[in-house]
């Protein structure tokens, strides 16, 4: 018995062809809800970039793949990136050994609007705004996205000592705590709400989706989805145009 769902946005819940929740999603979370399942967000992106139709109607957001969890009654999860970290990144980046966007509780910035930064802004329908990479110091940093090649991940990551990488897009990746990423989200919502896992499925499509899989019992790649990831999962619908996140809970006899 499915007790709670999980959803990535970019790919998942929001088409990139049109940056809005096909009909059918919302119909289908509204079922849910309305069998008392507790619908999810799981996603990159924080709070300030959530669009409209995600604002409200989800029982909790998972932001900052994880790193800052929240619900009606508040916080529940907080971790940023250790401060050497954030001071080693911001180092590089005044350097120009490359650029970031920075993701922080309350605002994010870009250290550079590169035709890379922007087209990743482009991508999500977001608009991102440039500042000094140096107000990074100025508050906890949830989040960087490094606009790097994946070969080139090594030159912050040999030289910090908490931090990880995953990706959803080839433009950049998304750079968090060693012991951040949707997997400890996830799995600090069940614990909260006294879920196991086999209660639980997940929707995704990106990289940034495998370890939240790990963490539920069911896991749904759109048919969107990286290859890497309909490989891992229990399931592969159809894209996030032709109704997927519909046709699997149709699938699982979940509405």
């Amino acid at each position: 018995m499915i007790k709670a769902a999980f959803f990535d946005i970019d790919g998942t819940l929001l088409s990139f062809k049109t940056h809005l929740m096909p009909q059918s999603t919302k119909e289908a979370i509204a079922r849910m809800r309305e069998q008392g399942i507790l619908t999810i967000i799981s996603s990159g992106r924080p709070t300030y970039q959530l669009p409209p139709c995600i604002v409200t109607g989800f029982d909790a957001y998972l932001t900052l793949n994880g790193q800052l969890c929240f619900d009606g009654d508040g916080v529940f999860r907080s971790c940023p990136i250790a401060e050497d970290d954030v001071r080693v990144i911001v180092d590089q980046v005044s350097s120009g050994m490359y650029e970031v966007l920075v993701l922080q509780q309350e605002r994010s910035f870009a250290s550079k609007l590169t035709p890379r930064a922007v087209s990743a802004a482009t991508h999500a329908g977001l608009v991102y705004e440039q500042d000094d990479v140096r107000h990074a110091l100025d508050a906890p940093v949830y989040q960087f996205c490094a606009f790097v090649d994946p070969e080139d991940e090594h030159v912050f990551l040999d030289a910090t000592s908490s931090i990880t990488t995953t990706r959803w897009t080839e433009v950049f990746c998304d750079v968090t705590p060693a012991a951040g990423g949707k997997v400890f989200g996830v799995r600090s919502a069940l614990e909260r709400y006294g879920i196991a896992p086999d209660e639980a499925i997940a929707f995704g499509d990106g990289e940034n989706d495998l370890s939240m899989f790990d963490a539920v019992g069911t896991s749904v790649a759109m048919g969107n989805a990286w290859d890497l990831v309909k490989e891992r999962a229990d399931y592969v619908t159809s894209d996030v145009d032709s109704d997927g996140i519909w046709n699997a809970c149709k699938h699982f006899g979940i509405i």
